[in-house]
């Protein structure tokens, strides 16, 4: 599936940190590439709706409808950058822990 949105070249990334975002592409390219690829489209959005202090305040029925996404799919993404230590979850807010 391929969402019709796009939120690459944006100019609202208020998480600047690069380098958090990296290590979760790279935990996410050791699963499948179709893992990984779908990973990414959840990271551009993590970058873009995101608050300054690198917390979304989503829940994932919310995700898997804004990112055309199924819930098993997301549900496995997130499991990985949880296992890493790379974002946490608690009650509709996923943030990415501050090294």
């Amino acid at each position: 599936m391929s969402s019709s949105i796009n939120y690459r070249n944006t100019e609202k990334v208020h998480y600047p940190q690069q380098r958090s975002i990296q290590e979760c592409q790279n935990s996410l390219r050791s699963a499948s590439p179709a893992l990984a690829e779908k990973g990414d489209r959840f990271l551009e959005y993590f970058q873009y709706h995101a608050t300054e202090e690198g917390v979304l305040f989503r829940t994932i029925q919310e995700l898997t409808r804004e990112l055309d996404m199924p819930h098993q799919t997301l549900t496995k993404i997130l499991k990985i950058l949880e296992s890493n230590e790379l974002i946490y979850r608690r009650n509709g807010i996923i943030g990415l822990w501050k090294k």
